[in-house]
């Protein structure tokens, strides 16, 4: 019987140093050094944001993962999770083990704040499948990670949340700090592609990102709401709107010029090189997807007893047509080509390269 085995395959080596343009760092020293020519500030702030995307994979590979017969899946917050919540509590991921004979491993899930912890704990082999954005994703492929696509989990409506106070995107108060999950999150991506129609500059409103997780971001707005501004999702998105000091400056879809996948499952070629586990995990994670598109009702229970949101929240996000459960994959390339255009992708990788299984 084939086991997960808790190690770092070699084409998951970080590289410690890369070249962008005139712009060499060394991800290992933290070093930001010109090779040749004249670089501009706007050009080191973007260097600036890789290193703090790529930083805290050099704490992981300091560690020496064991062996397990255990699977760690780590998802993060919102309703964009659901069809995990969906493989938590129904027996889909036991039966498909069962049937590749892999009866044997124990499943743990672990829920995390942002794709910098998923990413850590994936280089130091003490997780094996992520749910994640598609831009944190395309950063951490930039950085070296041999994570691929799985299959795509969800679309979602993604907001800026502000004060009611009459104040529009374009004329967002300097002093203003904008909350989002992390540096390169899908919602900081979102915010640039706003930024560089409204103000001529994708980094225009970097200076006011402060970074937290989700239920974080909205204790802090609900407290302090002359001085905050949340770019968040479902839950946390109609909860922030249900209360009447606050608005939606801007949607998700506006940002982007369309939709967009929101979420997705991936893994290193460690864990794709077990073909029944992958396998396995692949057919439960369809057969999760599918229940939630098959089954709304018993989903919304089942969602209702597995989160602590409100149930009339639950309710509206999945009545929400812009809340789309599937496993197809949307705007990867409009993200990778906005995301080279920045500065924060050498080049854009052709899709063959990005998933397991070619769509």
């Amino acid at each position: 019987m084939q086991h997960i085995k808790r190690m770092i395959n070699r084409r998951n080596t970080v590289k410690f140093e890369k070249c962008y343009g005139d712009i060499l760092i060394n991800w290992k020293t933290g070093i930001i050094s010109k090779r040749e020519g004249i670089f501009s500030a706007r050009r080191i702030r973007r260097m600036i944001l890789l290193l703090t995307f790529f930083g805290m994979i050099i704490t992981g590979c300091a560690q020496s993962p064991d062996e397990t017969d255990k699977l760690v899946i780590a998802d993060q917050f919102g309703l964009a999770y659901a069809p995990i919540e969906v493989l938590k509590t129904t027996p889909f991921l036991t039966d498909a083990l069962k049937a590749h004979g892999l009866e044997n491993i124990d499943v743990e899930w672990v829920r995390m704040g942002n794709t910098a912890a998923i990413r850590e704990a994936m280089v130091a082999g003490q997780l094996d499948i992520g749910f994640v954005a598609l831009p944190p994703f395309l950063l951490g492929r930039e950085g070296g990670m041999d994570w691929k696509i799985i299959s795509g989990i969800s679309e979602s409506p993604v907001g800026l949340v502000a004060k009611a106070d009459g104040t529009g995107f374009e004329a967002i108060d300097a002093s203003k700090r904008i909350i989002l999950p992390q540096l390169g999150s899908v919602q900081h991506i979102l915010l640039a592609m706003a930024a560089e129609r409204t103000y001529g500059d994708a980094s225009a409103l970097d200076a006011q990102i402060v970074a937290m997780a989700h239920p974080d971001g909205m204790t802090a707005m609900l407290s302090d709401a002359d001085s905050y501004l949340h770019f968040t999702t479902p839950p946390y998105l109609e909860q922030e709107l249900g209360d009447s000091q606050f608005t939606e400056l801007i949607d998700g879809e506006t940002c982007f010029g369309g939709s967009f996948t929101f979420i997705v499952g991936i893994c290193p070629e460690r864990v794709h090189a077990e073909s029944d586990l992958y396998a396995a995990f692949s057919e439960a994670l369809d057969q999760a997807i599918n229940y939630l598109n098959a089954s709304p009702e018993e989903a919304s229970i089942l969602l209702k007893q597995a989160y602590e949101y409100p149930d009339e929240i639950i309710d509206a996000v999945l009545d929400d047509p812009s809340m789309r459960y599937t496993a197809d994959v949307n705007g990867l390339e409009r993200f990778q080509s906005f995301m080279v255009e920045m500065g924060l992708l050498e080049t854009a990788e052709s899709p063959e390269m990005l998933f397991w299984e070619v769509q």
